[in-house]
């Protein structure tokens, strides 16, 4: 199905853009029409193969934007403030331009008949699986209210997990890159150098510095090679990992990494803890909310494990059974939800054992400088012992070299 780009205005006036898919044109805009907006131009989008979406690239919508949306509705809701208002407000109020067109269409929805549901379903990039889920299953039970409250206190978790992941990852990151450009540097600069150095002597030279001047030689002369290579690699594990068994074996690796893999599983606990309580405590059907937390987990392990589950429960077995089976579940999380089963409180429960992985999480995260230290000593100590090795042995023999000149 063809996208195409349109322009229009609704009610009031306010000028809304986006990109949409439609059979037509003509066709877009009579559902433009419909939805109360008065199309100035619509017109298809050509996509050639290496064409760029910009509005993918700078139009994404921020998780915290619509962590503070959901925060807001939530208040606005509960003050009793109408749908129409509260829709109204809030996309007048977004800085955002793709959150803000989402939401006057949203709003156009609803007016229209659409339930909230429905009506947020149709920006999957921006409101996923889970976040509607939620929706329609507080409109259906007539808990709207609670349904907000949960989800946007699951958002609240969701960001600050990944902000102290960001942050935790960043030392590392820092001391990597700057090693990377050192490196860079030395080898583009300052062996070219001693080579012409070493050369004014018919001296033999240690393996060492054969090494890196063969290394510095090849860096300077073919570096658009080398470049190539490193974006034709990036680019092909790209193409792999969006291959179904490349992300299933590069998230697998992801669980089993030394010390980021523990981390990773942590947060993958803790995030099915807070989804799944916030499923459950909405209404939401069981075998429903594992499929829901399989398509938001980012990790396709994991999310393979959850499927299993939800196919297993589909068969008669309890949660905490089905969960007993995995391999990406502590015991912690069988015995708790075990536990939940048995009081007829799984969804105090759930959020017991998420909490448990968020407190671990922190943990871990704030060690994670100390876990990571002898990984990034050792690779320092080793390039500069390689590169003293190699610039500096030479210097040592060099007064036998003169001598015998002499």
């Amino acid at each position: 199905m063809p996208t195409f780009y349109y322009k229009a205005r609704d009610r009031e006036g306010v000028l809304i853009t986006g990109e949409i898919e439609a059979v037509t044109a003509e066709e877009l805009k009579e559902a433009l029409f419909t939805e109360g907006m008065i199309p100035l131009d619509v017109h298809e989008v050509k996509k050639g193969v290496l064409s760029l979406n910009i509005s993918d690239i700078f139009g994404r919508v921020k998780d915290e934007e619509v962590m503070i949306f959901t925060r807001q509705f939530y208040t606005l809701f509960k003050a009793g403030v109408s749908m129409d208002t509260i829709l109204s407000a809030m996309a007048k109020q977004m800085k955002g331009t793709v959150l803000r067109n989402a939401l006057v269409r949203v709003r156009a929805d609803v007016a229209a008949g659409a339930t909230l549901a429905q009506a947020f379903g149709r920006h999957p990039k921006i409101f996923n699986e889970m976040y509607v889920s939620m929706l329609a299953a507080g409109e259906e039970a007539g808990i709207l209210e609670e349904v907000l409250k949960n989800l946007s206190e699951l958002l609240v978790k969701e960001y600050e997990i990944r902000k102290n992941i960001k942050g935790a990852t960043l030392y590392p990151k820092i001391v990597f890159t700057v090693l990377v450009l050192a490196v860079t540097f030395l080898m583009m600069f300052v062996v070219p150098r001693f080579v012409d150095f070493y050369g004014r002597y018919s001296a033999e030279l240690p393996l060492p510095t054969k090494i890196l001047i063969a290394v510095s030689t090849a860096v300077r002369g073919y570096w658009y090679i080398i470049a190539a290579v490193v974006i034709a690699a990036y680019l092909m594990f790209r193409r792999y990992y969006k291959t179904q068994v490349g992300r299933l074996r590069i998230d697998k690796l992801k669980l089993k990494l030394p010390v980021f893999g523990d981390l990773n599983l942590k947060v993958a606990n803790a995030r099915f803890g807070h989804i799944m309580a916030a499923l459950y405590r909405s209404g939401l059907a069981m075998p429903r909310s594992l499929e829901v937390v399989a398509d938001v987990i980012e990790n396709t392990a994991f999310s393979q494990e959850v499927r299993l589950i939800r196919d297993q429960i589909q068969r008669g077995a309890a949660l905490s059974e089905a969960i007993s089976r995995q391999t990406c579940f502590p015991p912690v999380v069988v015995e708790t939800t075990a536990v939940g089963e048995r009081a007829g409180a799984l969804g105090d429960m759930l959020s017991t054992v998420a909490d448990h992985f968020d407190t671990e999480v922190d943990h871990t995260i704030k060690n994670l400088t100390t876990l990571l230290e002898p990984f990034l000593l050792v690779a320092i100590f080793g390039m500069v012992a390689l590169l003293a090795l190699a610039i500096f042995l030479p210097i040592w023999n060099l007064s036998t070299v003169i001598s015998n000149r002499g």
